[in-house]
């Protein structure tokens, strides 16, 4: 149940922050966002989906998976935000463009400031059909933080968002990361003495991965004893057919852990391998690739895939999405591999990306609730300037 509101002289700044899938990486970008804003001194509480594969991790602040999915999740955010009365409700995560429009107005209309950010700005089905009450949306929101410079233009140019509402803020910390390597569980697939180089295909089964692509390419050469493929995740060879994994297997070691993978095993899957092969064939923005980054391990990508700080030479290399050859030259020479793992250890520490990131969010949380106090005072609408997070 949520607890009571502020007791009266409390001048912290309450947050709460909404995600409701409780699953992947907007599940660990909001408890890794949440982490660095109650270490800078903000009170903060996390909604969540009934689904939390994070339920039995440590965390700092209060927690409450409740949220299922459709109206039901908004009116218990509605009830919760009675209850609790915070200054910035901080949305990570939106299924339903018009109940999201009802909260924020209702949610605005009792001194509540209202943040958004869309890690991806229109969903993936009927876009076009919803783009009309996404665009009334995000004009409606006190601000919309881009985590990248591109999703800050489409948001300005495409949905018509005012910029002075846009906050740029970057960064992708992953908890992940966070979690020290004593509390990790033993390797899910040991290494055989002989096993130099593991290779990870990591997701959903879904045929845009690129999955029959990958072992396709790799059928065409017989590979090294030395060399494996693990291919992991919950369906993750829906897409392939049967015999054309039976002809990979004769080029090459293959693994298959076909389940859903707990959090704890993720970190030790990508902990375990030495390169994250991501051959998509569909054009899209994928959170592996800022998972690879929190945890040090280089990524294989196509040209379809995309991420909001990926660096050539720095996180991975790419290679042309329709050109299997390119594919297997950066799988047969692999001396780049330990240049790009050296440039990955020399990132920052994952707590200083999280504490730089809350520091950005607390700046725009402080601004709002100062433009709120002003407007209240004077009966003018403040609105927030464009802040970067440096």
């Amino acid at each position: 149940m949520p607890t009571s509101a502020r007791p009266r002289g409390s001048n912290t700044m309450r947050v709460l922050l909404i995600e409701a899938s409780g699953r992947g990486f907007l599940s660990h970008y909001s408890h890794a966002l949440g982490m660095g804003l109650q270490r800078a001194g903000l009170e903060v509480r996390l909604l969540t989906g009934r689904r939390d594969e994070l339920r039995d991790w440590p965390i700092p602040f209060r927690k409450h998976a409740c949220l299922d999915v459709g109206y039901r999740a908004w009116r218990c955010i509605r009830n919760y935000v009675s209850e609790v009365k915070p200054d910035i409700v901080h949305l990570q995560w939106v299924d339903n463009p018009l109940h999201a429009l009802r909260f924020v107005r209702w949610a605005q209309a009792r001194g509540v400031r209202v943040v958004y950010t869309p890690h991806n700005i229109l969903p993936h089905e009927r876009r076009w059909l919803l783009m009309p009450l996404y665009r009334l949306l995000y004009r409606c929101l006190d601000q919309v933080v881009a985590r990248d410079a591109h999703l800050a233009w489409a948001l300005e140019e495409l949905l018509d968002t005012p910029q002075e509402r846009v906050a740029h803020l970057p960064g992708s910390p992953n908890f992940l990361a966070m979690q020290s390597r004593d509390s990790e569980q033993a390797s899910l697939l040991p290494r055989t003495p002989d096993e130099r180089l593991r290779l990870l295909f990591f997701g959903h089964g879904s045929a845009r991965k690129g999955l029959d692509s990958l072992l396709s390419a790799l059928s065409e050469r017989q590979w090294s004893v030395d060399t494996h493929l693990l291919i992991a995740g919950e369906d993750v060879t829906h897409s392939v057919a049967p015999e054309l994994l039976a002809r990979a297997r004769e080029s090459i070691r293959i693994s298959v852990l076909d389940r859903y993978v707990a959090p704890d095993e993720v970190a030790v899957l990508f902990r375990d391998a030495d390169l994250l092969l991501m051959p998509y064939n569909k054009q899209c923005k994928s959170p592996l690739l800022d998972l690879a980054s929190a945890l040090r391990l280089p990524v294989l990508r196509s040209d379809r895939v995309q991420g909001a700080d990926f660096r050539e030479g720095v996180h991975g290399v790419t290679f042309p999405h329709d050109d299997p050859q390119a594919l297997r030259g950066w799988l047969n020479e692999t001396a780049w591999l330990e240049r790009v793992k050296k440039q990955l250890e020399s990132l920052d520490d994952p707590f200083v990306s999280m504490d730089r990131l809350a520091a950005g969010h607390m700046r725009l949380y402080q601004h709002l609730k100062a433009s709120h106090a002003l407007s209240a005072a004077d009966g003018l609408t403040a609105e927030a300037p464009l802040l970067t997070s440096k």
